[in-house]
């Protein structure tokens, strides 16, 4: 092999990693664009309804229920600030490696009767909506418990929020291959109409991504939709 051509394959080398780092820079840049994009749209939203409810409030008498209506409705949409802000905290560190993931066996099938059991036994007396199709042969996933925990109990609060009173949400797992997947069928898991939850999507993907997982969402003819975690088997 002469010289020329030696010396040219590392450079071909760092140049396609280059190009690949330089590809994943773009795909990064252009999330962060959607977050903020989506951020102010809905802290402008927030800031106007607040607005409509102080007028209501100051033009209100005290003593009058509506009063207190227009009260509720402001602690409400700054609560729904502040967990914007606090979910869009958690992703930057996430994203810079600045949350500590814990990687260890993890024994699924509890976990997930875990966190599901409050919407499977409705303390306020409504149906109970929640479908189990969990396989009983579940080996361990190598995962980080509290991250987990995090993405389905959203998953799971969003899917039973949003979907109709009298539709089901399916909470699912199974082996496929070297992975577990665990899944969430529901008829929606955002307000009817609505795209701007792009801070609480990335945040999901980000949270089982750190821990070698990925996150895919599948539209089905019926309308319904299945999002699916795969979790990496834990080796014996």
């Amino acid at each position: 092999m002469s010289p020329s051509v030696a010396s040219t394959q590392p450079q071909s080398a760092s140049l396609q990693q280059l190009q690949l780092e330089t590809e994943a820079l773009k795909k990064y840049l252009a999330a962060q664009k959607v977050i903020i994009a989506s951020l102010e749209r809905r802290v402008g939203r927030s800031l106007d309804t607040l607005d409509v409810h102080l007028q209501s409030l100051i033009s209100t008498s005290e003593e009058s229920a509506l009063w207190y209506e227009h009260l509720h409705s402001m602690q409400n949409e700054v609560n729904s600030l502040c967990d914007l802000m606090s979910d869009t905290m958690l992703l930057q560190k996430l994203e810079a490696g600045k949350v500590e993931v814990k990687l260890e066996p993890l024994t699924l099938e509890p976990l997930l009767v875990a966190v599901s059991r409050h919407w499977r036994n409705p303390k306020d007396g409504s149906a109970n909506r929640l479908i189990y199709e969990i396989a009983s042969d579940l080996p361990p996933a190598l995962a980080d418990q509290e991250l987990v925990e995090a993405v389905l109990t959203d998953l799971l609060a969003r899917s039973l929020k949003y979907s109709d009173a009298v539709s089901p949400v399916v909470l699912g797992a199974e082996r496929l291959g070297d992975r577990i997947n665990l899944r969430i069928t529901a008829q929606r898991f955002a307000p009817a109409g609505s795209r701007d939850f792009a801070t609480e999507i990335i945040l999901c993907c980000r949270r089982i991504e750190v821990q070698r997982g990925e996150v895919t969402c599948q539209q089905h003819p019926d309308g319904l939709q299945t999002v699916t975690i795969a979790l990496c088997i834990a080796s014996h």
